[in-house]
């Protein structure tokens, strides 16, 4: 069943991972006019993903009209805010690195 395998693709691969509970939210920020595949493509496959093994974790994805450079941001339970450029690198990429630092 097509519902079935949509499930499977939720529940397995590099983004069903649990995020840990200090992490308060996660910000993608993607400019409209800005080639960035990669980030794209995290967006769509991976991000998805970590919601849904995440369901509690805040996600927003900001589009703004002017162009700037891809960056993910990562807000902590201690107000801290790790955030990074992911200018140029891959879906697989972004997402070990957002999991990496939120170990």
């Amino acid at each position: 069943m097509k519902i079935d395998k949509i499930l499977a693709q939720l529940e397995t691969g590099l983004g069903a991972a649990r995020i840990s509970p200090k992490v308060k939210s996660v910000t993608l920020t993607l400019s409209q006019r800005t080639r960035a595949p990669g980030a794209r493509h995290f967006w769509r496959e991976h991000l998805r993903r970590i919601q849904y093994a995440n369901p509690s974790l805040p996600i927003a994805v900001n589009f703004p009209r002017e162009p700037c450079m891809p960056k993910l941001e990562i807000s902590f339970a201690d107000a801290a805010v790790d955030s990074f450029s992911i200018a140029g690198m891959q879906s697989d990429e972004i997402c070990r690195k957002l999991l990496e630092r939120t170990a």
